[in-house]
């Protein structure tokens, strides 16, 4: 997850993934007391089988299994532009490829949640890992997550190791998604990262959590300088959820001798179910980044996201999203002319057919107010793509 709210959340409240029926155990009889003073008859068969299933029952509680989890995700894309490179433009990292049939993401994994402790560990491959890793030494491209945590007081978790990015309401994985594709905005901040964090999740309504990170979508540093961020989340009723998270920290991850430029990030999103049909999520994002180790002011850029989700009939929604986007020194999303000042649409559909299989397909276009992006060898103000995806759970 791009934080910690589980993004399936979004797919199951909007009506669009089926539930999983939960299995209930008939609680024993309580013992009768007697009034003889014979011994007790030695316990039948029956009697001392269906004690040790419950002891069973008890040890499998207190020691659970790791549940092992895969996903695959196949796509085809179609960029309206015919860009040479065959690649979406230099911004977007998922789902990236023009004219292809590829994989964004085949995850294999097995998470582990005790009363004490928790943990997961997954590998990927695919065209997400390829872009969004590119700078990562090899020996990690391939890990998703792998971290451990230990609850250190009541509600309270200590986790460490490589996770998803507590930022952003649009994560790597599409099936978790509102929409097939990220947004701009999600596109050009964090998707994992790498360090220890405290949280205290308090029951329904309040989540909080404090973090030391190695940098900003870093797994190997290249510096001394690490980052710190928070994450708070409110949700008022069971319909509504507020959540901010922050970023404060060398964000470029370039050795000491290039010089520390501190970047200060705000991610601010707001989810809303109205009715069992219809989902709403907004989100706005802004940063600001130190010009000349700290000399000279800084660069800014803001980003947005309004997305509206309609379900159809049991199996089927419609999809839609608006944004823009803002950076015009290229701080996170560089052009040809430099930086970046985007807007944009899309509009999706989504169905599922059987359970564990999802099947989607967007239109999505970009407006820029310079020539940003190229066709047949002409700057343009416009890029358009269509983009269809089969998801399998497993």
């Amino acid at each position: 997850m791009r934080h910690s709210v589980r993004f399936s959340s979004l797919l199951l409240s909007a009506g669009l993934l089926p539930g999983l029926a939960r299995a209930q155990t008939t609680p024993a009889p309580a013992p009768t007391t007697t009034t003889t003073t014979a011994p007790p008859a030695a316990p039948t068969a029956t009697a001392a089988a269906t004690t040790a299933a419950a002891a069973a029952d008890t040890a499998r509680l207190a020691d659970p299994k790791p549940e092992f989890f895969g996903y695959v995700g196949v796509y085809y894309g179609y960029d309206f532009n015919n860009p040479a490179s065959l690649t979406r433009p230099s911004f977007i990292y998922s789902e990236n490829l023009h004219n292809q049939i590829a994989i964004n993401i085949a995850l294999l994994g097995a998470r582990y949640n005790s009363d004490r402790i928790r943990g997961t560990f997954a590998i990927q491959t695919g065209t997400y890992p390829d872009a969004n890793y590119a700078a990562e030494p090899a020996i990690f491209k391939n890990i998703y997550e792998a971290w451990g945590g230990v609850r250190v007081a009541k509600n309270l978790w200590l986790d460490a190791g490589i996770f998803l990015s507590h930022i952003g309401l649009e994560g790597p994985n599409s099936r978790d998604d509102l929409t097939l594709t990220r947004s701009i905005m999600a596109e050009n901040s964090p998707y994992y990262e790498t360090g220890a964090k405290l949280t205290y999740d308090a029951g329904k309504k309040w989540l909080f959590s404090v973090l030391t990170i190695n940098g900003w979508q870093v797994i190997r540093d290249r510096n001394q300088n690490e980052a710190v961020g928070t994450q708070v989340q409110f949700r008022p009723t069971p319909k509504l959820l507020f959540n901010s998270s922050t970023f404060i920290g060398e964000g470029r991850n370039v050795p000491d001798s290039l010089g520390v430029r501190l970047r200060y990030f705000h991610d601010f999103y707001v989810t809303y179910d109205p009715t069992p049909k219809w989902k709403i999520a907004g989100a706005f994002d802004t940063g600001w980044q130190e010009k000349l180790d700290g000399r000279g002011g800084y660069d800014k850029w803001q980003g947005g996201s309004l997305i509206v989700r309609r379900r159809l009939w049991t199996r089927a929604g419609l999809v839609g999203r608006v944004e823009y986007y803002h950076d015009p020194s290229g701080v996170l999303a560089t052009t040809r002319v430099g930086g970046l000042n985007t807007t944009g649409y899309s509009l999706g559909f989504d169905y599922l057919p059987v359970p564990r299989v999802i099947l989607r397909a967007e239109f999505k276009e970009f407006i820029d107010q310079n020539n940003a992006y190229i066709r047949d060898k002409t700057p343009k103000r416009t890029d358009a793509a269509v983009t269809t995806l089969l998801g399998l759970t497993f």
